[in-house]
């Protein structure tokens, strides 16, 4: 894959190209579940709901109109992409990290990040096309300066290079304690700049090249690299305690 020099505001091929979507395109049907992600997910965004706020089906579907079951099956989708958690088997808040939980997120993402990385790198011919297609994401946010989509893409580029390493355990401890740190950044209204943005990039885009060389040693270094400067940014969130 090629590399590029950027700007703010220019059209490159770092970022790549695409057609405007025509206002003629085919009408998403959307089920009551998704709307009630949406809903939930834009009353985080907005802090009608506050980091650390107990939230509860029933709560929810009488403000939402919608059925408990349905709150339900939205509330296991926003765990998954990281915006609430479970306290305990019957309660649910909207996502709440302090420093010492952030800490305590990136000693075990960091070993693991570099040990998935290692894996992938090892393989005779690893399937990155994933990877590649959630950088572009990454890359068309921060041109757009979209930074909850930027994190999105960022959280779906690790979770490609997850599902690569074909190795079940480290992805299923991925999941439980990564997705909460993106969407805390959102919820904080982390808001990194340009040049960020174009550094976390190119960062990743190395990442994929060194592991298609098959290096090991240095991806690992590289993935430890990566993972010190996202925690030397989350624990610079606001609001931290």
């Amino acid at each position: 894959m090629p590399t590029s020099s950027l700007s703010p505001g220019t059209d490159s091929a770092y970022f790549g190209t695409g057609r405007e979507d025509s206002s003629l395109r085919t009408i998403r049907r959307v089920s009551l579940k998704e709307e009630a992600v949406q809903r939930i997910r834009q009353a985080i965004d907005q802090r009608e709901l506050k980091a650390g706020e107990t939230v509860t089906e029933l709560g929810l579907a009488r403000k939402l109109g919608v059925a408990q079951p349905t709150i339900r099956e939205a509330l296991l989708e926003l765990e998954f992409i990281g915006y609430v958690e479970r306290t305990a088997p019957r309660k649910t808040r909207v996502t709440l990290l302090t420093r010492r939980s952030i800490d305590d997120i990136y000693l075990v993402r960091t070993r693991l990040e570099a040990l998935v990385a290692e894996l992938v790198a090892a393989q005779k011919a690893p399937q990155l096309q994933s990877c590649w297609e959630h950088l572009s994401e990454m890359e068309a946010a921060a041109k757009s300066g979209m930074c909850p989509e930027f994190f999105h893409a960022d959280l779906e580029f690790h979770r490609a290079l997850w599902r690569c390493s074909q190795n079940e355990c480290a992805e299923s401890a991925l999941e439980r304690i990564v997705p909460k740190l993106f969407a805390f950044g959102i919820i904080q209204h982390a808001r990194p700049g340009f040049e960020k943005l174009v550094e976390i990039c190119e960062l990743h885009r190395r990442l994929l090249q060194v592991i298609l060389e098959g290096d090991s040693e240095a991806t690992r270094r590289l993935m430890e690299l990566s993972m010190e400067k996202a925690w030397l940014d989350d624990v610079d969130l606001p609001g931290l305690s």
